[in-house]
């Protein structure tokens, strides 16, 4: 009876576990920008995974969420659709505000399953959400990069090179472990903003079982090289099987201050 007991006081307690590691976390961070014009908030999401994601109206609930940390700049860090034909799934992102952009990028997934990139650029289009693949905007004197998936694609890094420009630089890509192939100079600090491996996903207790390709050795949360910095972030959504464990899915919010010198 004891034996009993035990095995089911531990089988809840996983499914407990399980369904914390479910609920959506906002992650907020403050950073200082050397030559930042104003004050910019960023709130960025990766790895949604639709059709899957939006099966039990999970985006309902993760818009109004997004809404709410009331964004200057949204990001889409890649890996947002995951299925062929379902292009128009990224018109539920339509609905959230942002005072000066909406941004998108690609990764590995949108080209695993061939999605039809001409159509997909389209529906970001009409959602008012700019993709970028080896693009670069201007928003209130921060430059943006959104650069090509690493793994499935081709990154421009010659967008980077000789980077000697005074404004702050942001980088989106999706495969982290591409921070380890841009060409950085100590003379332009950048922040990297990135996704793709869900934090392992299924990692109970900090185990991570299994890591994708390209993540190189990094998994989650800020990572430092010189005077740049980039953030992974666990995403939203899962892949394979539709469970996670441990990381819990995350909405990433960056206050960017401006600063009198680098920092």
């Amino acid at each position: 009876m004891k034996l009993a007991a035990v095995a089911v006081g531990t089988s809840f307690a996983g499914v407990a576990y399980a369904k914390q590691s479910d609920v959506i976390q906002i992650t907020r961070n403050d950073l200082l920008i050397h030559n930042l014009r104003k004050q910019l908030r960023i709130v960025a999401i990766s790895d949604v995974h639709a059709p899957s994601y939006f099966r039990n109206n999970d985006w309902q609930s993760l818009v109004d969420m997004i809404n709410k940390q009331n964004p200057d700049i949204f990001i889409l860090g890649g890996d947002v659709i995951d299925q062929a034909g379902e292009e128009r799934l990224v018109s539920v992102f339509s609905v959230i505000q942002a005072k000066l952009a909406k941004l998108a990028i690609l990764g590995n997934w949108e080209y695993d399953v061939l999605l039809d990139f001409k159509r997909l650029r389209l529906e970001y289009e009409k959602a008012g959400i700019t993709l970028l693949v080896n693009e670069r905007v201007t928003l209130e004197g921060l430059d943006i990069v959104g650069l090509d998936d690493f793994l499935r694609g081709s990154p421009n890094y010659g967008l980077l090179k000789g980077e000697v420009s005074t404004k702050p630089l942001l980088i989106m890509s999706h495969c982290p472990e591409s921070f380890d192939f841009m060409p950085l100079t100590p003379k332009a600090p950048v922040m990297v903003i990135s996704g793709h491996t869900h934090g392992g996903q299924i990692a109970p207790f900090g185990v991570v079982l299994y890591m994708p390709t390209g993540c190189g050795t990094y998994l989650k949360g800020w990572y430092y090289k010189d005077k740049h910095c980039m953030y992974v972030t666990t995403g939203v959504g899962t892949v394979g099987i539709p469970v996670r464990m441990g990381p819990r899915p995350e909405i990433f919010v960056l206050n960017l201050h401006g600063a009198k010198s680098e920092v």
